[in-house]
């Protein structure tokens, strides 16, 4: 910090010689001129260093012991720009820098997201925008206090925005919660009553009932739209006569025995490509609809297979500008029409249908039988066949409201 304001104000270095240059150092101590880099030269002589302000206070100090100071160097602004000073162009352009750095430093460049988790960024920055909010917008025009009312407003699961400015950023930090967001969704759901239908006919082979009337039992076989789980509650007298129904919302694990047809082709003929060893890769530079290809002229009725290694500047981590850059990799190659030899088929058609049972059970569908034959003609191949499953096929159905008669009622009434 000394250093800078020592350039900012200038200093020189000096050369110290005559008769009694220990007393000279001793009265600049005494008169409070700061003296640096102080070094006794070969020459019966003293090389320093002191600001232009004290160098004007020590003539009289000269004058009294004999010693003469001669000016080595010059450091300092104040020099820079004496010797600049004709140099008009330089200093407006200076001016223009600074004007320009600070026109600059009132807008936002960059909007920070901090703390969500269950929201995504992206999904946040593009509410912000709808609402007017986005990079480069006038400070001035930024209401911290109505940004985070809009966030709290749009999203439920958020409790807490904070919303500041610092420097051309602004910081947007957020608390959700996620965990009470899901209890309110499932009570909600838990208050409208309904029934569980079957959404596929099948075997019943596991049910557990939570909540409800179960009308199934394990072993038994159901048609699609048949009612599982009944939400229907009916509350019975002591002489056996139903004299009203309560409604819940029934909740159970049901695991349908149930199949799905499989049916897979492809054909034995097929189109070989033979790349060749050459790799050939050149940069490339894209600003908006305009684009820069830096490549050699490739050579014709030659297929060329490419793909792009590409990447988007970005001024900060969300201010994406519309400027990519990256690479291009091609390679040439040559087409041979060959067939698929039996093995091959096989192995091919195995492969596909290990994929559709892998898809399925991501989903949570058991295999417990797998019937799919493969099949090989002269021209194509074949997989076919059934596949025995287990899963959950039961779907929520409101249920119907029954009255209850009069007559009923009245009877508990006197009871």
């Amino acid at each position: 910090m000394n250093q800078l304001i020592r350039y900012c104000k200038g200093y020189l270095k000096l050369r110290l010689t005559g008769r009694m240059p220990e007393r000279f150092l001793n009265l600049c101590a005494a008169n409070q001129i700061i003296i640096w880099n102080l070094l006794y030269d070969d020459k019966n002589s003293y090389l320093l260093t002191m600001s232009i302000q004290d160098f004007r206070k020590i003539q009289p100090l000269c004058r009294k012991t004999g010693c003469t100071l001669h000016i080595v160097e010059k450091h300092g602004l104040p020099f820079f720009f004496y010797n600049n000073r004709k140099r008009k162009g330089f200093f407006i352009g200076f001016l223009l820098f600074v004007g320009l750095l600070y026109l600059l430093s009132c807008f936002i460049w960059n909007i920070h997201i901090d703390g969500n988790h269950a929201n995504s960024t992206f999904t946040i920055l593009t509410f912000l925008e709808q609402k007017g909010i986005h990079h480069g917008i006038w400070k001035n025009d930024v209401i911290c206090q109505d940004i985070s009312a809009e966030v709290r407003q749009a999203f439920p699961n958020i409790t807490w925005v904070s919303t500041k400015i610092e420097g051309t950023r602004l910081l947007v930090e957020i608390k959700e919660n996620v965990d009470g967001y899901k209890v309110k969704e499932s009570e909600q759901k838990e208050s409208n009553p309904c029934n569980l239908t079957a959404t596929k006919a099948g075997e019943i082979v596991k049910i557990i009932t939570r909540s409800g009337i179960p009308k199934v039992t394990e072993g038994t076989l159901c048609e699609k739209g048949e009612i599982l789980v009944s939400g229907e509650i009916p509350i019975i007298n002591d002489a056996g006569e139903t004299i009203r129904y309560d409604y819940v919302h029934a909740d159970s694990d049901i695991y349908l025995k149930t199949q799905y047809y499989y049916y897979k082709e492809f054909k034995r003929k097929y189109t070989h490509r033979e790349y060749a060893e050459e790799i050939k890769t050149y940069p490339f530079l894209e600003a908006g609809d305009y684009r820069l290809d830096l490549k050699l002229p490739k050579k014709r009725n030659v297929p060329v297979v490419s793909y792009e290694n590409r990447h988007q500047l970005f001024l900060t981590e969300n201010f994406a500008l519309p400027i990519y850059y990256g690479t291009t990799t091609s390679r040439t190659y040559r087409e041979q029409e060959q067939i698929y030899t039996e093995d091959e088929c096989r192995d091919i058609a195995g492969k596909q249908l290990r994929q559709y049972q892998d898809e399925l059970e991501k989903m949570g569908v058991q295999i417990s039988e797998n019937n799919v034959k493969i099949k090989i003609t002269d021209t194509k191949c074949i997989a076919k066949g059934e596949l025995i499953v287990i899963e959950q096929a039961a779907e929520e159905t409101p249920c119907e409201i029954q009255e209850v008669s009069p007559g009923k009622e009245h009877s508990l009434d006197e009871q």
